[in-house]
């Protein structure tokens, strides 16, 4: 940021002077986010994103973990299927601490008339409780932390008891030479033998994907809480797919944008201030359709004027200006 800065002055004179000539030094940048209160921070500016981009009834919402490579710093977010922004995240100094700030992170996001989904770690009692009683759904994978949920789910599928009522969905998309298909199959006839707060269905997904000369196949299974009218398989197919936005769309931005596991912020808040400054980065961007982020990031480092156009606020700047003057 103060690089930034200092290589800009010449740009920043032209087109932002109220800003030119003011530019904190590197150090000062570390210890203004090392002491800063990050969750009085992080309030402000989820609750912005919030009103700038709203989710839309039925939305899912990811959950799911990431390790600061450089702090040590694990942290849970949760990630808009659709808006495509971060809503709320809660860090720990210990990987696999899902289950303790998970419920955390539940607490703080907007769980009534949305879909929870996550992996395997958040397919537990405690957390579909949380979200049954807030008046939500959720998604969740089970694997080998449920042995015998898994076994009996994949059995079910597999020679399905006479009479069994199972609904079908299937989708095929191309991309880059690549074609996944992907057929998920539900079913309410085990909601009756499961132990699962507010669970309406079982499910399992088919993935079979062929690039090139290579088919590969992966099945998973797990348990839903859907809720009306978005109960179909159709609409468990996209909560499954959404899911990955969390990955794609948040944790490997930060890491490729920002090179966020080489970050030399360590101390004390200073790693929760950067990684919230990214997800208002990344949400902003998303909002705004852009798809290239690191094109969008160059340009805008070039063209600073273009970033206050983008952001609209061009009245902010010229009023800056004015006062400036």
């Amino acid at each position: 940021m103060h690089e930034w800065c200092v290589e800009f002055q010449d740009q920043l004179k032209t087109h932002l002077a109220f800003l030119s000539g003011h530019a904190p030094d590197a150090s000062t940048f570390h210890r203004v986010f090392s002491n800063l209160d990050y969750e009085a921070f992080e309030e402000v500016v989820y609750a912005w994103l919030s009103e700038v981009s709203p989710l839309g009834v039925g939305e899912g919402i990811a959950l799911d973990g990431k390790t600061i490579g450089s702090s040590g710093l694990h942290i849970v977010a949760s990630f808009a299927h659709k808006a495509k922004r971060v809503l709320f995240q809660k860090g720990t100094d210990t990987k696999g601490k899902e289950l303790v700030i998970g419920p955390v992170v539940l607490s703080n996001i907007p769980i009534k008339s949305h879909i929870i989904t996550g992996d395997a770690m958040f397919t537990q009692v405690k957390i579909c409780r949380q979200i049954t009683d807030a008046g939500g759904g959720y998604v969740f994978t089970v694997k080998g932390n449920q042995e015998k949920l898994e076994e009996d789910i994949r059995i079910f599928f597999e020679s399905p008891p006479f009479g069994a009522c199972i609904e079908t969905d299937t989708t095929l998309t191309r991309a880059r030479g690549r074609i996944e298909t992907r057929t998920v199959k539900i079913s309410k006839d085990l909601n009756s033998y499961l132990n699962f707060p507010g669970v309406t269905h079982i499910w399992r997904i088919e993935r079979i994907v062929k690039h090139k000369d290579e088919i590969s196949t992966e099945v998973s299974v797990g348990i839903a809480r859907l809720l009306s009218p978005f109960n179909t398989a159709y609409h468990l197919n996209q909560y499954i797919r959404g899911h990955w936005c969390i990955e794609n769309n948040l944790h490997r931005a930060r890491d490729t944008l920002f090179a966020e596991d080489q970050c030399p912020v360590r101390k004390r808040n200073g790693p929760y201030i950067m990684t919230t400054i990214r997800n208002l980065v990344i949400s902003l961007f998303n909002k705004g359709a852009i798809k290239n982020h690191k094109q969008a990031m160059r340009r805008f480092t070039v063209h600073p004027e273009q970033l206050f156009v983008f952001l609209g606020l061009q009245f902010i700047q010229e009023k800056a200006q004015y006062m400036y003057n």
